[in-house]
């Protein structure tokens, strides 16, 4: 009987505590993949087969090698031994087999057949396998089951917890990132993904840390940061093209391209989503690539290139209609109506509503809402392109995005509509970005300059910067002032 291969694996067989999951990954892929199996011989009998390609799932998932995916796969079945069902859809997908892509994930997800409700322990409380918790949320992710995604990495958290295995919770976070990402709470999730870097740092997992750095960098774009999000994105693809981490080189080309879009610079935006579609393994990853579409499609039409754009729908499409998600598909009718000049782009983004109502990416549904309501102002239908840019503009004030909602702002600027208020402004800590709210909690703590940066591995000239900027945004002039008015739940000062 084939049995799967991540039945029974427990984070603490096989693996350091402490040990990078990256690090562990390729050394087991290289393992798995090595010598005359893959021509044909079984491997030898005390070789962790199961184990190994526990690991080559997590170097495909890493590094975005391909042709690693396809020998650890042949492995799998000249061993006798099922193929992981994130590394069995990861290569489906490679090769343009969506609907089977879609089937493996789903029963890695969960969302059909025991999934991790028998391999993970069926439990909520902390049990189960964390390791292959782990690879539900990436599953659930590839799948934009976002909420399922989210669910599966917390386990994964509290199981790692319990059985000590902290190289497996700090990469849990590092997935979890890219639940929260679009869900509408940036700055929550920012400083989660803060500790777990910090964490990440503190226990040796240099690799864990630099994809935390890339999703810290794709926050700092979504809250307004571009200064941050781009010392983030510098360190991160420093690290990761040095070691052959495509995954977190392209989440931080990614975060950069995005800070391009949501500050009007779509030339710059295309070119960095264009070079990232041409990357190779260890310099760019497929899943981001895919991600990414959206925006890259934006930027495209903003710059005329509609050809190319329609050829990245194109397949963006057919995933999101394979796995059936929401978002995705919500996401790829946003690009259609982009793609359709004049009135005829109404109805496609009116079915991107309809579909972000039944979906979670809050944030990229406020985006829609702007995008359909910067089109009906050029369609001079000016009553509802208010409504919906008031609803945006609302959106992002409540996520903590203001270069967004500075874009519905100028809009309703052009509609000779005058923007609302910014919400919370009776709250002086509304007006921070969500890293200076981390950074000024933690000096009124009694942190020092030197012992912030160490926690969110920032140089202290950082952080200074972002304490000079949260005096001048609440209006105060010391650390004392800072205490007193955190300590009064942001009433002014005076």
């Amino acid at each position: 009987m084939v049995r799967d291969a991540g039945t029974g694996v427990r984070a603490s067989a096989g693996r350091r505590r402490g040990a990078d999951p990256a690090d562990d990954a390729r050394a087991g892929t290289r393992r798995a993949t090595a010598g005359p199996s893959v021509s044909g011989s079984r491997l030898p009998a005390d070789l962790p087969v199961r184990l190994l390609l526990v690991r080559a799932t997590e170097a495909a998932v890493y590094t975005g090698d391909l042709r690693r995916c396809r020998e650890a796969v042949q492995v799998a079945v000249r061993s006798g031994v099922g193929v992981p069902g994130v590394l069995a859809g990861i290569t489906a997908a490679a090769d343009g087999r969506y609907e089977v892509a879609r089937d493996h994930l789903e029963r890695a997800a969960g969302r059909r057949g025991p999934g991790i409700g028998r391999e993970g322990g069926g439990r909520t409380d902390g049990g189960g396998d964390p390791t292959l918790l782990v690879h539900a949320g990436i599953a659930a992710l590839m799948l934009g089951d976002h909420a399922r995604a989210a669910t599966a990495t917390v386990r994964a958290v509290d199981s790692a917890r319990v059985q000590g295995a902290t190289a497996t919770a700090a990469q849990a976070m590092e997935f979890r990132a890219y639940a929260d990402f679009w869900t509408g709470r940036p700055r929550a999730a920012e400083a989660a993904t803060a500790h777990a870097l910090h964490q990440a740092y503190a226990t040796g997992q240099d690799n864990g840390a630099c994809h935390l750095q890339a999703a810290l960098a794709m926050f700092a774009a979504i809250t307004g940061d571009g200064d941050l999000c781009r010392e983030r994105a510098a360190a991160a693809r420093g690290y990761a093209l040095a070691h052959g981490l495509g995954l977190p080189a392209a989440l931080a080309q990614w975060a950069l391209a995005f800070l391009d879009v949501v500050t009007g610079r779509f030339d710059t935006a295309a070119t960095r989503l264009r070079a990232l579609a041409g990357f190779g393994p260890g310099h760019g990853h497929r899943a981001v690539r895919h991600l990414a579409t959206p925006h890259y499609v934006e930027a495209a039409v903003r710059t005329g290139d509609t050809r190319v754009a329609r050829t990245a729908h194109a397949d963006y499409h057919r995933w999101a209609s394979a796995v059936r998600s929401a978002d995705d598909l919500a996401l790829s009718a946003r690009c259609r109506a982009l793609l359709t000049p004049g009135a005829g782009a109404v109805e496609h983004y009116r079915t991107a509503l309809d579909l972000h109502a039944h979906g979670t990416r809050d944030f990229e549904r406020a985006r829609t809402e702007m995008l359909f309501g910067s089109a009906l102002r050029r369609l001079r239908r000016r009553a509802e392109a208010r409504d919906r840019l008031h609803g945006a503009l609302a959106a992002f004030e409540s996520f903590g995005a203001p270069h967004c909602a500075d874009q519905a702002r100028t809009e309703l600027r052009a509609l000779g509509t005058p923007a609302s208020p910014a919400r919370g402004l009776d709250d002086p800590t509304a007006r921070l970005t969500a890293q200076q709210l981390l950074v000024a909690r933690m000096a009124a703590e009694g942190a020092t300059n030197r012992e912030i940066a160490a926690r969110l591995a920032l140089s202290p000239r950082t952080i200074d910067h972002h304490l000079r900027g949260v005096f001048t945004r609440l209006g105060i002039r010391s650390r004392i002032e800072l205490v007193r008015l955190l300590a009064e739940g942001g009433s002014p000062p005076g």
